[in-house]
């Protein structure tokens, strides 16, 4: 039987993929896409337990969206080894332009989109725009752009390479479907709780999946 290292011709790259903790928005169920956001006590508390968790993960190089709570997400999990943090907004939420810090009823009676609106959260024409912000196609050009840049690279040096991306459930979440090949319109059918861990083990650019949303480090 060939094997996954055997039968790719680049040393693998593994993603560790980290949603942000539980941020001001998450609790009032708002939309905060591009919204900055602090974090909550308790979305501090469970950053701290994944710090804890992944003490012993040698770590090459961490990147991160540049919106306060993924940013304030890396550094209590990563401040302690010496490591830079890059952010970049290509990594940032879903854009949701003028619904941004309306929670979802509040979107529906303010702006009477009824069953538009209903349309949009069940994912069924990706290519539909936010008014002033994004469509889920135009998020998964953003993201993957700048992800398959980064991988491009530590291809080149063709070592064993572990990096780390602190971000959002939505762009975690097309990052996944893209290496399930995975229509976009399903990706909410993927979970991604407060510092949900992911691993991805990338082969040639070719993405295996070895941890989805685990958040074990926060049980007792």
């Amino acid at each position: 039987m060939i094997t996954k290292k055997e039968n790719y011709s680049h040393m693998p790259i593994k993603l560790i993929l980290i949603r942000h903790g539980e941020s001001d928005g998450n609790v009032q169920r708002k939309f905060c896409g591009f919204k900055d956001v602090c974090l909550t006590k308790k979305g501090i508390w469970q950053a701290e337990r994944l710090a804890y968790r992944l003490k012993g993960l040698s770590v090459d190089a961490v990147y991160c969206s540049d919106l306060k709570r993924a940013r304030h997400t890396a550094e209590i999990i990563f401040r302690d080894r010496g490591i830079d943090i890059v952010t970049n907004p290509k990594f940032r939420e879903m854009n949701f332009g003028i619904w941004e810090g309306y929670t979802f009823e509040e979107v529906k009676s303010k702006y009477g989109y009824g069953e538009e609106f209903n349309l949009w959260l069940e994912n069924i024409n990706t290519e539909a725009s936010i008014p002033q912000g994004e469509s889920l196609v135009d998020l998964n050009n953003r993201v993957m752009t700048k992800l398959n840049k980064i991988l491009k690279e530590y291809n080149k040096l063709d070592i064993d390479k572990t990096i780390a991306l602190v971000c959002h459930g939505g762009t975690i979440r097309v990052i996944l479907c893209n290496v399930l090949n995975l229509e976009l319109k399903y990706m909410y059918r993927i979970e991604q709780y407060p510092t949900a861990l992911n691993i991805i083990d990338y082969y040639d650019y070719k993405g295996f999946i070895s941890l989805l949303n685990d958040t074990s480090h926060l049980e007792n």
